[in-house]
This record gives C-alpha cells, structure tokens and sequence, in this order.
C-alpha cells in the first residue's frame, strides 16, 4: 500500500509527463517551421526534419515511459520506483518547478 506522499509523487510524475509532451508538441511546430523557412535548401531541410524527428521521437518516448511508469507505481508496482526515480533526478535540472518536483519525489521515493 503507498502512503499519500508516494502517491502524490507519481501523480507529480503523471503531470510533467504530460507538460512535456505539450512542450514536445511545440518543439515539433518549431522544427516545421524552421524547415520552411529554409525551403530552399533541400539537402538542409531533410536534415532538419531528420534530426527533429529522431529528438522529437527519443524525447515523447521518454515522456511515454515516464507517465507509464507513474501510472504502474499507483497501481501498486514496485518495479515502476525505480524509473521514478530517475526521473526525478533528471527533474531537478528543470529549474523551478522541476526541481521542486524532483526534489519532493525523491524525498517521498527514498525515505522507506
């Protein structure tokens, strides 16, 4: 059984998971619309469209498992801390409300 703070921790997680994919989504306009504004470069555009879509799909995969993971952990998974803690490691370098995020999921996932 999780206690609140536990729970509270994975919804945290559910919660930047989805602002990320938001901010994934406007990274994917940015990219299209650099593309056009260099349309008359082919060999440039497909290198931009190329490398948009290999860090666009790395980084909405990340995202996915994030949320996944936040998701296994309130169903009662154990296997699904140990993700949540990496990622609030990797929340803690998103200054300010990453870090307040980051902060209080390893606090709430490190105390037991």
């Amino acid at each position: 059984m999780l206690d609140n703070h536990s729970k509270i921790a994975a919804i945290v997680h559910i919660a930047l998971g989805f602002l990320s994919l938001l901010l994934l989504a406007c990274l994917a306009i940015f990219f299209r619309a650099l593309a056009e504004v260099v349309r008359g470069a082919p060999g440039v555009v497909e290198f931009i469209m190329g490398a948009g879509t290999i860090i666009l799909g790395v980084l909405v995969a990340l995202c996915l498992l994030q949320i996944g993971s936040a998701i296994a952990y309130l169903k009662g998974s154990r296997g699904a801390r140990t993700p949540l803690i990496v990622f609030s490691v990797f929340a803690l370098f998103n200054v300010p409300v990453g870090t307040v995020a980051g902060g209080y999921s390893l606090w709430a996932l490190l105390r037991k």
